[in-house]
């Protein structure tokens, strides 16, 4: 079973200062039904960034396309907590909005806020990180997670397996993530352990999603047989003494980097699951020297790492377009509010139009759904080539 899930007192509203920015729209297309506009609130994890401004462009295209009045609700320095986002639900619960938008910092602290909106009727839909099956009505994924942790995993391998490590002579690998409860870089660090062992099994709880708590036991008991694939390489995967957590900052990312290769000058490669840890990541490798023998790819604004492209100490940007995840979203919403989101996919206004130009189309037969789970599409892999097709 799930661990009970904290609840933050309703009290702590009244201790917080919240920073509000809100944009309306009135688009020609219909919201509701008979046209009228529906009202949903967006909360995004942070705001003033490149990755979630684009996610906030996209779903304001969305609001304008559909008719929706659209209220974001963030923290405007960039310093968000799930504490605040959790007063930001209950404003908009109180509102009366149609939808709340939601993507978690941690799958804990907001569930009774969102719990609660879901009673008075309001249609919560978790986008980017998951606030957890009991906390929402449905989750729009920004790729399919495995797809994310083969496309770091397999390009890792290949650049290593180019430098001559071999089974006798592994690369030493790091994880760099946000916070150790962080939803949506546990689940790719789940499926990193899933393809990086033969015979690893994510442990689900009875609510069918990952069992955070029984993975971090099994994982920490060790084990486990690495793949044929990976077995030129050696991933740090201990959650308490080897994931390199940066928190969502820069500086906590740029320490906990730097410290690490301070202590293992011998690593090899990174795999940076955050946005917010790239940059630190690229000064850790240069400042220390080790540009020449440690190598490192991830979860990225492309156009912000075209230098380190071009360097070659990043090897690629794994993403997917922020923008359309915004759009998607929004689009959700206003399908589940209308009733309309039923069955095992969903044409949205995004189905049949490219991702990334040239490169990756979502198909016109629409998203997959599961489990009231919505995936955006196919990740997207970033080169030189293809660093300036990031939507903003």
């Amino acid at each position: 079973m799930k661990n009970m899930k904290k609840v933050v007192a309703t009290g702590m509203t009244a201790l917080m200062v919240i920073s509000m920015a809100a944009c309306g729209s009135g688009g020609s297309g219909e919201g509701g039904d008979g046209g009228e506009q529906l009202k949903i609130t967006l909360i995004p994890k942070i705001r003033q960034e490149a990755f979630w401004n684009a996610v906030e462009s996209g779903a304001q295209a969305a609001a304008d396309d559909l008719n929706v009045k659209l209220t974001i609700q963030g923290d405007p320095s960039g310093s968000n907590t799930a504490a605040k986002q959790a007063t930001y639900v209950e404003t908009a619960t109180e509102k009366g909005e149609d939808a709340i938008c939601f993507a978690a910092l941690d799958s804990n602290t907001t569930d009774a806020a969102l719990q609660n909106a879901m009673k008075a009727g309001i249609k919560v839909v978790g986008f980017d990180s998951d606030p957890g099956a009991e906390a929402r009505d449905y989750f729009v994924n920004q790729a399919d997670p495995e797809g994310i942790a083969v496309a770091g995993l397999d390009d890792i391998a290949a650049k290593m397996e180019e430098k001559g490590f071999t089974a006798d002579k592994k690369a030493i690998v790091y994880l760099v993530s946000t916070n150790p409860t962080t939803p949506n870089q546990n689940t790719w660090i789940e499926y990193i352990k899933k393809n990086y062992f033969s015979d690893y099994e994510i442990p689900m709880g009875d609510d069918g999603a990952i069992d955070f708590d029984a993975a971090k036991e099994q994982t920490k008991a060790g084990g486990f047989t690495v793949n044929d694939t990976y077995a030129h390489l050696d991933i740090k995967v201990d959650p308490d003494s080897e994931i390199i957590y940066g928190a969502d900052d820069y500086q906590t990312s740029k320490t906990q980097v730097g410290n690490t290769l301070a202590a293992h000058p011998e690593t090899n490669a990174l795999f940076v699951l955050t946005t917010n840890a790239i940059s630190a990541t690229y000064e850790s490798i240069t400042e220390k020297g080790l540009e020449d023998s440690c190598m490192f790819n991830g979860l990225a604004v492309p156009g912000d790492s075209e230098q380190y492209l071009e360097e070659g100490v990043m090897t690629e940007v794994i993403l997917w377009q922020a923008y359309d995840l915004g759009y998607l979203a929004v689009n959700a919403a206003v399908e589940a509010v209308n009733g309309d989101l039923t069955g095992d996919t969903f044409v949205s206004e995004l189905s049949g139009k490219d991702q990334v130009e040239g490169v990756s189309v979502y198909p016109e037969e629409g998203h997959k759904i599961s489990n009231n789970e919505i995936i955006l599409g196919n990740p997207a892999v970033f080169t030189l080539d293809t660093v300036d097709k990031f939507k903003s």
